[in-house]
């Protein structure tokens, strides 16, 4: 893929923003959020990372296989997704509010990178 791909550049992005992110949660507010967004934001990191990676290997898949496939690491990450959120419900020092934001802060920021280099591209 393209290296100015907004898919790829939103990687090293987002470790910057679960990091600064992190430390500003942990020194604004408690530790409780600074955890709960880190456990969201890394959680997407991986399994975005995960379908990066098997998004090549289903385009080299027949179509049947290729359903199969993509429906199974669909079904996958929704249950990961799950299994983290009843995680932060369940446990006492994590934030099932922040969690969730965490997991959306990885499409947040894509899209906004995706927006910032499609006009660049537009303007240009």
């Amino acid at each position: 893929m393209d290296k100015r791909d907004p898919f790829l550049i939103t990687f090293p992005v987002m470790w910057g923003v679960t990091l600064v992110g992190g430390i500003v949660l942990w020194l604004v507010n408690q530790p409780v959020w600074a955890l709960s967004f880190a456990l969201g934001s890394i959680t997407m990191l991986f399994t975005m990372s995960m379908l990066y990676k098997s998004s090549k290997k289903v385009l080299e898949q027949d179509k049947q296989g290729a359903q199969r496939m993509a429906v199974r690491n669909y079904a996958f990450r929704y249950l990961f997704y799950a299994i983290i959120l009843v995680t932060a419900v369940v446990h006492p020092n994590l934030n099932v509010i922040v969690t969730a934001i965490g997991l959306f802060s990885f499409k947040i920021v894509f899209y906004i990178i995706y927006f910032i280099t499609e006009r660049g591209e537009v303007n240009a």
